[in-house]
């Protein structure tokens, strides 16, 4: 018994919680590649770009007590200075993303996630997010979601394509394409509004930061008015479509087949020939489409977990 309370005080309690800042940096990069359970859903961003947000939430290792207890120093010295961190944080507004988490050890792990989300709900709802969201690309936290509160929402479906055939595309006049200006991202936002729902909305700031990053990006002009844009970024095995998008008004003229056949050719002059990309899976015109350019689907469904935090909205759903 005593040995296990000298372990509880080494580890630390969730009751540490706390906001991480910059200080943390180095801990947290060393954390995110040591971890046992871990999570990243980051976009464009880095993890350090949230430094400093309340959303940010790290559990620290207690100060380590050597003295009078060598056995404890022993199991102890090589033990992280961080034993988890959260990172919960809004894009557009009503809705955050689980952006990082990361847990040093199994054990304890589902009550530190209690604690560390439970931390970041005031703050959040404080910003005006009403719901926050948890894409599962990894298996682990899928037990624990619903002891929570989380609810299956939706889900994301990747599709590859690795042919170099093309569907016939109407000819639309007026419409051509250019490299994106930096002076368009508040146009594009503004796509983005109109287009999506908050929860898949890509916000200036995003694509700003996205711009530099990317494998290419590129706007689709009507008679020199911009009504879309489409987004990519390398992959392993070729290239990845994050985005295209289509001014709502001007959908249907033929504008998305135009753009996403001038995206690919982009890709093949770079010898790029396999594409994937990822949609939910009730956005079913745009699946349509990707379908019709002998896109196909490559792996299981990705579950969207959502917890309702703002508003009346305090009960749980279930799936």
């Amino acid at each position: 018994m005593e040995l296990a309370n000298l372990l509880a005080q080494e580890r630390g309690s969730p009751n540490t919680v706390r906001v991480a800042t910059q200080a943390d940096a180095g801990a947290i990069m060393r954390l995110l590649k040591t971890a046992v359970f871990s999570h990243l859903h980051a976009d464009w961003y880095l993890p350090g770009d949230w430094l400093g947000s309340p959303g940010f939430v790290l559990l620290p290792q207690a100060k380590k007590r050597t003295e009078g207890n060598n056995l404890v120093a022993k199991l102890f010295q090589n033990e992280p200075d961080i034993l988890a961190c959260l990172v919960a944080t809004a894009d557009s507004l009503p809705v955050a993303w689980i952006r990082v988490a990361a847990f040093s050890r199994s054990n304890g792990a589902q009550q530190i996630l209690a604690h560390m989300v439970a931390q970041t709900i005031p703050p959040l709802k404080k910003q005006g997010v009403t719901q926050l969201a948890w894409l599962t690309v990894e298996e682990w936290p899928c037990q624990w979601l619903p002891t929570l509160g989380f609810y299956r929402g939706s889900q994301i479906e990747t599709f590859v394509k690795k042919d170099r055939d093309f569907p016939d595309c109407v000819t639309v006049p007026g419409l051509t394409f250019r490299q994106v200006y930096s002076t368009d991202t508040s146009a594009l936002a503004a796509l983005e509004a109109a287009a999506f729902a908050p929860m898949w909305r890509y916000s200036e700031r995003a694509l700003t930061i996205a711009r530099p990053q990317s494998l290419s990006f590129d706007v689709a002009l009507l008679d020199d008015v911009i009504v879309g844009f489409q987004l990519s970024a390398g992959a392993e095995s070729g290239a990845h479509l994050v985005r295209i998008t289509i001014d709502p008004e001007k959908q249907g003229l033929g504008i998305g087949s135009a753009l996403l056949r001038y995206a690919i050719e982009g890709y093949h002059r770079r010898g790029l020939y396999t594409v994937s990309l990822n949609t939910q899976d009730d956005n079913l015109s745009s699946k349509k489409l990707y379908q019709r350019f002998g896109f196909k689907m490559a792996q299981r469904p990705l579950p969207v977990w959502m917890l309702d935090i703002g508003g009346n909205s305090g009960t749980t759903k279930t799936e």
